[in-house]
């Protein structure tokens, strides 16, 4: 469950006649308008996000801060009390994850994949040079807006669909699978509430759907700016574990 927070920060599937091939280029277009209108995701240094996480099912409610750097390093920081830290990272080379529960990690595959392509900044646009496939994949409506569907599947091999609304051009829900310890799940994660960090558009209310459960993530305040680069150094024992690079 602790890698599951992380991971969500970084993530309802309706079966429709496939959208025309030719539409995603203007999809991704309208978009990366709404999304990023001056082009300055191209220039943003890192940005750092803080946020409360909570499962109401659970009654489990955490601090979350993130701290992103470009080309491609994150560190996030879950706190929940009475159980502890976890720590989840990408150096640009490995991604890790150390908790109380499992102990430091190296994760690998998807679950390795799921953080390395969000912490990508190349990631805050849409583009078919991201990917190694795009296709259509219908229309969706979520709370009586419509969107349209486009299935990603990432250099990684990972893979996600994503409905872009009709109205916005911004991203209102992604469905895919999480690598867990118990096998592939599949998710559906809602994005409400975009607002401008340093001239990007991004959601501050994060909803997240899987095994009958949800998770939420609000965002309180998200800053950008240089981070402080000693925090994506990776832990001793991460370095033990990894041994020569």
């Amino acid at each position: 469950m602790f890698r599951s927070i992380a991971r969500t920060f970084l993530a309802l599937t309706l079966v429709v006649a496939p959208a025309a091939a030719q539409d995603i280029d203007a999809i991704f277009a309208k978009y990366n308008a709404a999304a990023d209108p001056q082009n300055k995701a191209t220039t943003l240094p890192g940005i750092r996000t803080t946020a409360v996480f909570e499962i109401a099912a659970a009654g489990m409610r955490a601090s979350l801060t993130s701290h992103q750097q470009r080309p491609n390093l994150v560190l996030t920081v879950v706190t929940i009390q009475g159980l502890g830290e976890m720590r989840q990272g990408h150096d640009g080379k490995t991604t890790w994850s150390s908790d109380p529960m499992s102990g430091p990690k190296i994760l690998t595959g998807a679950e390795a994949a799921t953080i390395a392509d969000g912490a990508d900044f190349a990631m805050l646009r849409r583009d078919r040079a991201n990917y190694a496939a795009v296709e259509g994949a219908g229309e969706g409506s979520f709370d009586g807006e419509t969107c349209q569907r486009v299935k990603l599947t990432y250099k990684s091999g990972r893979v996600t669909t994503e409905c872009f609304s009709t109205t916005t051009g911004l991203i209102i829900e992604t469905a895919g699978k999480q690598a867990t310890a118990q096998g592939e799940i599949d998710t559906s994660t809602r994005l409400y509430d975009y607002k401008s960090v340093g001239g990007v558009m991004m959601p501050h209310r994060i909803v997240a759907s899987m095994m009958g459960m949800q998770q939420v993530i609000t965002i309180s305040e998200a800053t950008v700016g240089v981070q402080d680069p000693t925090l994506f150094d990776l832990p001793p024992a991460i370095k033990a574990l990894r041994g020569n690079p």
